[in-house]
C-alpha cells in the first residue's frame, strides 16, 4: 500500500493539477460487459472523464482528492509487489504536450535513486488520441522497478498514464498493461 501511496504522490506531482469540478457526484459503473478479450470489466464514472477495461481478477481503486484511479493486479504470495495502472487527471497549466511531457520526466528524474530512462520519447496514437511517451527503470525503497509512462492533453485536462511492475517481471504484465492502455476512452 505504501507503493501506491507513493506512486500516487509522484503522478499527483507530476499532473500540476487543476482539479476536476469537487461538485460533481461519483457514479462509476463497473460493468462485467467488454469486447476486450482480455479485459472483462468496463470502468467508467461521471467523475474521470475517461472509461477503460481491465481484466476481471484486477481491482479499482479511486482517490478524487488526487483526481487519481488505480488499477491494481491482483495480490499473490509469489509476487509481493502489486503491480500497477495509474491514470491522473490534472491540468496543463497552459502547456502543449511536449512542454508538459518534458516538465513531467526532469521531475521524475530528480525523484529517483539509479534511474534510467530505456527508450526515447516518442509518439503513440491510442484510440485517435496522441500521446507521448517514455520507459524508464528506477529504485524504489530498495525495489527495482521498471515504468512505461503515457502523457497527453485533451483541451485543459492531462492524462498521465503509468504502468508500474518489478523490473524482473514487467515483461510478464506487458500484456495486461497494453490491453487496458488501448481500451482508454477520453470523455
Amino acid at each position: 500500500m505504501k507503493y501506491i501511496l507513493t506512486i500516487s504522490l509522484i503522478a499527483v506531482l507530476i499532473s500540476c493539477g487543476n482539479k476536476i469540478q469537487e461538485e460533481k457526484t461519483i457514479r462509476e459503473s463497473i460493468d462485467s460487459r467488454s469486447e476486450n478479450e482480455m479485459n472483462k470489466n468496463l470502468f467508467s464514472s461521471d467523475y474521470f472523464p475517461v472509461s477503460f477495461s481491465f481484466p476481471s481478477n484486477w481491482e479499482i481503486m479511486n482517490d478524487t482528492t488526487l483526481n487519481m484511479i488505480h488499477v491494481l493486479s491482483p495480490t499473490s504470495d509469489q509476487d509481493f509487489f502489486q503491480e500497477m495502472v495509474n491514470i491522473v487527471v490534472g491540468g496543463t497549466n497552459g502547456k502543449d504536450l511536449d512542454a508538459f511531457f518534458e516538465g513531467n520526466l526532469r521531475m521524475i528524474q530528480g525523484m529517483f535513486e539509479e534511474l534510467e530512462q530505456t527508450e526515447e520519447p516518442n509518439y503513440q496514437e491510442i484510440n485517435g488520441v496522441q500521446f507521448k511517451k517514455v520507459r524508464y527503470n528506477y529504485l524504489f525503497e530498495g525495489l527495482p522497478l521498471t515504468a512505461q509512462l503515457y502523457v497527453t492533453i485533451q483541451g485543459e485536462n492531462s492524462f498521465i498514464i503509468n504502468c508500474s511492475a518489478l523490473q524482473n517481471t514487467f515483461d510478464d504484465y506487458q500484456e495486461e498493461f497494453v490491453s487496458i492502455v488501448h481500451s482508454i476512452v477520453l470523455n
